[in-house]
């Protein structure tokens, strides 16, 4: 049984296949590569509360205790 990850990098691999001689992807593929040299493009930042802070503002607002 392949894991999530391994799916995904299945998954990656096949599409780099199928657009390795796709011409409008590699344009997009330096497009993108310019914009980051330029300084143009940004990873996004992600904040999830903790497992525990979920745990704990679900039971307070059933419980209606403040915690």
């Amino acid at each position: 049984m392949k894991s999530i990850a391994d799916k995904l990098k299945d998954t990656v691999k096949l599409e780099e296949k199928k657009n390795a001689n796709d011409k409008n992807f590699k344009e997009f593929e330096q497009l993108i590569s310019q914009m980051d040299k330029l300084g143009y493009t940004q990873k996004p930042n992600y904040t999830f509360p903790l497992v525990d802070t979920i745990g704990k503002t679900t039971y307070s607002t059933l419980n209606k205790h403040s915690v």
